[in-house]
């Protein structure tokens, strides 16, 4: 059974900051973009991108991501969280519809928009790091 005290700190996390860092992999290298994301009780999380964008193409290349959440300040005194995890690229307009805000309408035409794609990202394992610990506290799914 999981900690679920742990898992509400790591969801705290991910609502109070919900621009994650998330890594792809390109010829075997890491690349890394801030991507706003909505996460859901059970820890999945949905983003949003251009189907043309090298992050979709390094995806369905390798499925593998990382996400980082947390933020600094100059105490640095505040949690964070990194979230390994695979992402699907989702097309299906039921979910394009669900997962729309208005904020989109700068990047796309609205959720029938070609161009619009869901990327879930489902973790299997999500390290949380308290303020001055020297270990993470380790939550698998």
């Amino acid at each position: 059974m999981q900690n679920d005290g742990l898992k509400d700190k790591i969801i705290k996390v991910m609502n109070e900051y919900p621009v994650g860092s998330v890594a792809t992999i390109k010829d075997g290298k890491p690349w890394v973009r801030y991507m706003a994301m909505k996460a859901e009780s059970d820890l999945t999380l949905y983003t949003s991108a251009f189907a043309s964008s090298r992050k979709i193409s390094q995806i369905k290349t390798n499925n593998n991501v990382h996400v980082s959440f947390g933020a600094y300040n100059e105490d640095w005194n505040l949690p964070y969280i990194g979230v390994v995890a695979t992402a699907e690229i989702l097309t299906d307009l039921e979910i394009k519809k669900k997962l729309w805000c208005d904020k989109l309408n700068q990047f796309f035409k609205g959720p029938e928009d070609p161009n619009y794609v869901v990327v879930k990202i489902t973790p299997s394992l999500i390290e949380y790091m308290s303020p001055g610990a020297h270990q993470p506290e380790v939550y698998t799914l």
